[in-house]
């Protein structure tokens, strides 16, 4: 596999052949440098930090716990997309222009990953982590974010896909204070199938008037911390 294409697919975590562990460029290396020793490493998907039954819904839940991949299109997901362009980048010799070509044919569609219409309507509650948009500098609140599906994108790393970016208005005072914006967070409420254009990213879904909910380790696995 090509190295430059190992890089775009480290950054969205998925192929398991990438070393996703590869030093990030020097832009990223200033902005690693400001987070907080207990925050995440960058792109640690929350998928990561979930217990198994994490994701499993309760009939009684008020709000059904789902996984990522339920917001993607079934067919037009990451994994399908890549897959889509693997064999064409690999059949291109290294250093030709046409390689690239491919690469940006492959992120413009990345880009406009089809969203599950199936979900439009839906009472959700998803874990991820936050990249705020908005902040209330009277008491450090955090406003409106994006909730996404690793730590860091649309900041120190490339955007999700689109079906993998939810813009999240969450409750008036019941959002989370800035200090803690490196920590994974459930979000829960209604989820519109609606495309929204922001600073950082655009957003396939918006959920309004969301509950925030700090994320917490499951209690077997933090017993067995020393």
């Amino acid at each position: 596999m090509k190295a430059n294409y190992c890089l775009l697919i480290g950054f969205f975590l998925f192929l398991s052949g990438c070393d996703t562990e590869t030093a990030p460029n020097a832009g990223q290396t200033s902005q690693a440098a400001t987070l907080p020793a207990d925050a995440p490493a960058l792109g640690t998907k929350i998928q990561q930090l979930a217990s198994s039954d994490s994701a499993v819904a309760s009939p009684t839940d008020e709000y059904p716990k789902i996984a990522w991949e339920d917001l993607e299109l079934p067919g037009h997901g990451l994994e399908d997309i890549v897959k889509k362009y693997q064999a064409q980048i690999d059949a291109i010799p290294e250093g030709d222009p046409a390689e690239q070509a491919v690469m940006d044919k492959m992120q413009a569609e990345l880009n406009t990953a089809p969203v599950n219409p199936a979900m439009n309507g839906k009472k959700i509650k998803l874990p991820g982590f936050v990249a705020p948009l908005e902040i209330d500098e009277s008491n450090g609140m955090v406003g409106d974010f994006l909730l996404v599906p690793y730590f860091g994108a649309c900041i120190h790393l490339p955007p999700p896909p689109l079906s993998q970016t939810i813009l999240v208005k969450p409750k008036t005072g019941k959002s989370i204070g800035m200090e803690r914006v490196y920590e994974p967070v459930w979000v829960s409420g209604t989820v519109k199938a609606e495309s929204t254009k922001t600073d950082l990213a655009d957003a396939g879904y918006k959920i309004l008037d969301a509950a925030i909910e700090m994320y917490q380790e499951p209690e077997d696995e933090t017993e067995q911390q020393p």
